[in-house]
């Protein structure tokens, strides 16, 4: 089927600063064929044509949020005033993890993937933390997003090092009872790790819109063999990697402690500081660190409702895009950012660093933002080629939003009216692939009625059968992660001696 999108205000992509025009977009099958100028004329030879009228309509391509994860769907809003290492003891306890039906899975998928449609998200780089290290929580996944027609790309994340060997101090920290329960947890091998990616990749990737990669879950949570073989991986299949790296001053603690080097270091010595490897968040960085991504052409994701959230840091994005860093966008996980709404995220980056400097000169400006949750962001996952704008040839991964709306009046500069004045609701219609999957802000692919009843009670199931059992064991290991937590707070990083923030 063909679709002819007539007469909006089409966006112009240039790197940092963008321009409209009137004119047409037309889809042939998954690709753009035709932009700009009046397109009736080769619409005309479609005999099955639908043809959208845009005329009061901002026509761009879809949003990428280049980092989110979804198994945190139904614990939005559940926290607050907790720092990252304790956060996760919560969200990821050591004790008391909950086991979910597939159906369940499917359900938590699906409530972010609604919410990542409607802000106007095409494309969802889902890091799935699967703690069964069961194909089930991936699988239900993928399926989600194919049947609400998101376009996936979905980390298979992976850890063969032990809880205590992943955090600085705790196995020094806590009894000798309670480590012998925490070495006894359940740990797949680096071996199963890489078979259960085989698995996800052979049945995923490549369909439905899907595509599978490598998500070792933190340098500090892997073996050697694990990340070696990762890198591999990466350079024999050409495969992106996302790696959690240097979100806070304990990970930098722990990189010291454990490895005698920064994170980035150890990252270059396993083979994986490249063009395919995506660090995401990156805050906790050296000069020299800086220098060695920028010469990788490495990427990060800049995920700045997270980061504010849990009191992790600033990123110092200006300074990595100086350096050569590509800088994506993107919400990061549900009980962190508390929201998938792309358009959230976009206000905090491009207001956040407005202070810090009173350089007005290196502060992060709208229109560098919204190429962060594009083009830069297709870069993060080594699909430019693909997706990211609306040239000919790209995926047909398109959104329309209602400039009719009244945060949009006066027009001036869209990009910078989405940055500060309007908020997701302005999307109305979403294709991805070719495929309308919103049409006037009602999804076609799912029903959202019948779904919204089954999700809510998935969610609150959740919370009345999991979250206590959760909470339970997240405190028996409190008390050790909060003298944790003070002393890698305390600690002077000889690594470090000049981190800027």
């Amino acid at each position: 089927m063909a679709i002819l999108i007539k007469n909006g205000l089409v966006i112009n992509q240039k790197t940092g600063a963008h321009s409209f025009a009137r004119g047409d977009v037309l889809i042939d099958g998954d690709r753009i064929i035709g932009k700009g100028g009046d397109l009736s004329a080769r619409a005309a030879a479609f005999q099955d044509l639908q043809v959208i009228d845009a005329t009061d309509k901002l026509v761009m391509p879809g949003f990428i949020d280049a980092h989110m994860h979804s198994n945190e769907g139904f614990e939005m809003g559940r926290y607050d005033n907790l720092p990252l290492e304790i956060w996760l003891s919560e969200v990821y306890p050591p004790f008391g993890s909950p086991a979910m039906s597939w159906r369940e899975h499917y359900l938590r998928a699906m409530l972010v993937a609604i919410i990542s449609l409607r802000s106007g998200v095409t494309t969802l780089q889902d890091d799935v933390i699967n703690i069964s290290g069961t194909p089930e929580a991936v699988d239900a996944t993928a399926t989600a997003f194919r049947d609400a027609g998101l376009r996936g790309w979905i980390t298979a994340s992976m850890w063969d090092e032990s809880y205590c060997n992943s955090l600085p101090f705790v196995g020094d920290l806590v009894p000798a009872d309670m480590k012998a329960r925490l070495d006894a947890m359940p740990a797949p091998d680096w071996k199963a790790q890489i078979e259960l990616f085989e698995e996800l990749s052979g049945k995923w990737h490549g369909k439905d819109n899907m595509r599978i990669i490598l998500g070792p879950c933190g340098p500090q949570r892997c073996s050697e063999k694990l990340l070696q073989e990762v890198a591999s991986l990466s350079e024999a299949r050409d495969l992106p990697v996302h790696c959690h790296v240097l979100e806070t001053k304990t990970q930098a603690v722990t990189g010291e402690e454990k490895y005698g080097r920064t994170l980035v270091q150890f990252l270059k010595d396993m083979g994986l500081m490249t063009h395919r490897l995506t660090m995401n968040h990156a805050i906790w960085l050296t000069d020299e660190d800086i220098a060695t991504m920028g010469e990788a052409r490495c990427s990060t994701t800049h995920n700045p409702l997270a980061n504010l959230k849990l009191g992790s840091g600033v990123s110092p994005v200006r300074r990595m895009m100086n350096a050569g860093v590509n800088v994506a966008l993107g919400c990061d996980g549900v009980a962190s950012a508390d929201t998938a709404d792309i358009f959230v995220a976009f206000k905090a980056a491009a207001g956040l660093h407005k202070i810090g400097t009173f350089d007005y000169n290196d502060w992060i400006s709208a229109h560098e933002v919204y190429d962060m949750a594009t083009t830069s962001a297709a870069r993060s996952s080594l699909m430019e080629k693909e997706v990211g704008t609306l040239e000919e040839g790209m995926l047909a991964d398109v959104i329309l939003m209602d400039k009719t709306d009244w945060g949009f009046m006066p027009l001036h500069d869209p990009i910078k009216k989405i940055a500060f004045s309007v908020n997701s609701d302005v999307v109305t219609h979403s294709i991805v692939g070719g495929k309308l999957v919103m049409e006037d802000r009602k999804l076609t692919t799912v029903n959202e009625n019948d779904l919204r009843g089954e999700i809510a009670e998935a969610a609150a199931k959740f919370e009345r059968d999991h979250c206590p059992e959760m909470s339970k064991g997240a405190a028996e290991v409190r008390p050790y992660l909060d003298q944790m937590y003070d002393t890698a707070t305390t600690r002077e990083i000889g690594l470090y001696p000049r981190v800027k923030v």
